[in-house]
């Protein structure tokens, strides 16, 4: 028998990721199977959506000088893995936008309500209104929460460091 095919309303985003990555816009979240409006699995960690894993192998020279590779950079042979590389899959586009939004809930304990978060390379920082996650443009979102940010903590360190230094007496 072949196994049900899920749609949007069948999970519960306990919280989703707008980010980007090679200059576009990708959205991903941690989701966990709904049964209905007061029924989430509560078993497990929760699956992602919107994010593939890869393993990351050590990375040698090739010294096989009979082989194609002779010379270059390539994953150690039988190694075993040193990590995970994510590769982001769902575009931040309408049909996703709109499907996640089936996703988005507010349920009981112990989870509560789903939560918003945009991803860049600096911080991860919490949207606040959950329209304008849906659709402020991106530069716009980086200018006012990383370069305002940042501004304001160059002057703080500032403020704070103007003790009168002197000369030691020995």
């Amino acid at each position: 028998m072949p196994k049900k095919q899920l749609k949007p309303e069948d999970y519960w985003a306990q919280y989703i990721v707008r980010t980007t990555s090679d200059n576009k816009e990708y959205l991903y979240a941690l989701v966990r199977r709904r049964y209905s409006e007061d029924d989430i699995e509560a078993k497990g960690p929760g699956t992602y959506l919107g994010v593939s894993e890869q393993d990351r192998f050590e990375i040698v020279t090739d010294t096989d000088p009979e082989s194609d590779t002779f010379g270059k950079r390539v994953p150690k042979p039988e190694a075993t893995a040193i990590g995970k590389k994510l590769k982001f899959t769902l575009p931040f586009n309408q049909k996703n936008i709109t499907d996640f939004k089936k996703m988005c809930a507010a349920v009981g304990t112990p989870f509560g309500e789903t939560k918003f978060y945009y991803k860049f390379k600096e911080r991860t920082i919490t949207a606040e209104d959950v329209n304008e996650f849906w659709t402020i443009d991106w530069s716009e979102c980086h200018k006012r929460f990383i370069h305002g940010k940042q501004v304001i903590e160059i002057e703080q360190k500032n403020k704070y460091d103007d003790r009168p230094r002197s000369a030691r007496k020995t």
